[in-house]
């Protein structure tokens, strides 16, 4: 599923962050591509998420787009140029502690801060996009595959909402 937030935000929000790099938290599976060839250098991103402060725009202007979700959880992803999360499933431990949810209703979106560059792409399942406007959003289900890669010239900044559907 893809939809759009018309962007109002100032980019520049996301820029100086206290952002930390980390790469996939299954070590398995990290170890897995590091076997196969894959940089640890370049298997990360840069990841800024809760109890950080986040820019006011995302409380104020982003997550009441997601009316549809309950138990919100946002985090700001940070890909330099070169990095990448090669195809994963994502694991949701701290979210699931912390909001007491099974793994089976999370639902998450990647909302794009800024048009794409050429090089920068989001694979879900077998479906590569490539070609998103800022404000697009795109969304999987708890244990769909997906990969993130920055082929580009530019740093990819977007924000993570994760949730659990509302229920009906």
């Amino acid at each position: 599923m893809i939809d759009n937030i018309i962007p109002n935000w100032c980019i520049e929000d996301f820029h100086n962050l206290d952002y930390t790099l980390c790469t996939h938290k299954d070590e398995n599976l990290v170890n897995r591509y590091l076997h196969s060839g894959h940089n640890k250098e370049n298997l990360s991103m840069y990841k800024y998420h809760l109890p950080n402060p986040m820019p006011k725009c995302i409380y104020d202007y982003i997550i009441p787009h997601f009316t549809f979700l309950n138990k919100v959880a946002p985090a700001v992803n940070y890909f330099k140029p070169g990095q990448y999360l090669p195809l994963h499933t994502d694991l949701y431990g701290k979210y699931i502690e912390i909001n007491d949810v099974d793994s089976k209703n999370v639902i998450r979106c990647m909302v794009m801060l800024e048009d794409v560059s050429p090089g920068q792409i989001l694979q879900i399942k077998d479906v590569a996009h490539c070609k998103w406007k800022a404000g697009d959003c795109f969304y999987w289900n708890y244990d769909e595959i997906h990969a993130f890669y920055n082929f580009s010239l530019r740093d990819r900044y977007a924000i993570q909402i994760t949730g659990v559907l509302n229920q009906k």
